[in-house]
């Protein structure tokens, strides 16, 4: 296992080097694996990116964010505003059904919430809603339903999990119940248990995934 030392340093790096993070004070504490951001940065998506850097680093079991979005007096904009902003970004979008995503907006934080058939629809609106200047956060309330669903086929995710660069099938286990998936076992980042996550999501036919992978930090994390 890495020291807290070491692992704070490679966090450190892994968010310096990216873009759009060169000039943010993010300070980074690590104890026994726990990383912990702090600081504040002036948009929502410079915090994703510091997040999305820390969970790729091997070592890390988990995560605090504890990153405020916080904007000048001249850059505030009112709920009013972006609502209304909201309300076009997805009226204008062509992937997420019109009418489909009820948005509430209080203090600039955002709630999604509605029902769509796929989960890539999901992720969609949580980006229109997360890159719009202004906002604090954004709480996906979103669910996943549909009419007719395709009968998941357990081996089309093995496959997609067996030609991805990062996991070790030998460690994941998939349990398929109707269009529930459910995975289990261990991977060596927390990156790699999002990553499954999001790959069974794009599994035909999968409603809901039921993520109780674990993170291993003993575990060779591939590459």
């Amino acid at each position: 296992m890495k020291s807290n030392e070491i692992l704070q340093r490679e966090v450190q790096e892994a968010i310096k080097f990216e873009p759009l993070l060169h000039a943010a004070e993010i300070g980074v504490i690590v104890k026994d694996g726990i990383v912990t951001l702090t600081g504040n940065v002036n948009a929502l998506v410079k915090k994703s990116e510091a997040l999305h850097a820390a969970k790729k680093i091997k070592g890390v079991a988990a995560i605090v964010d504890e990153i405020q979005v916080v904007f000048e007096k001249s850059a505030v904009v009112s709920d009013q505003q972006l609502a209304r902003q909201l309300v076009r970004n997805f009226k204008e979008n062509h992937i997420v059904p019109k009418g489909a995503v009820t948005i509430t907006v209080e203090k600039g934080w955002v709630t999604l919430e509605g029902i769509l058939p796929w989960n890539f629809q999901r992720d969609i609106a949580c980006e229109l809603a997360g890159n719009q200047k202004g906002i604090r956060g954004v709480t996906n309330n979103i669910k996943l339903k549909r009419e007719l669903s395709d009968q998941v086929e357990k081996e089309l995710l093995e496959k997609a999990l067996q030609r991805h660069w990062a996991f070790d099938m030998d460690e994941i286990n998939i349990q398929v119940v109707g269009a529930t998936v459910q995975l289990s076992g261990t991977v060596g980042s927390v990156f790699q248990k999002e990553e499954a996550e999001r790959i069974a999501y794009k599994t035909p036919g999968v409603i809901k995934v039921i993520n109780h992978l674990k993170v291993n930090l003993e575990q060779p994390y591939l590459c």
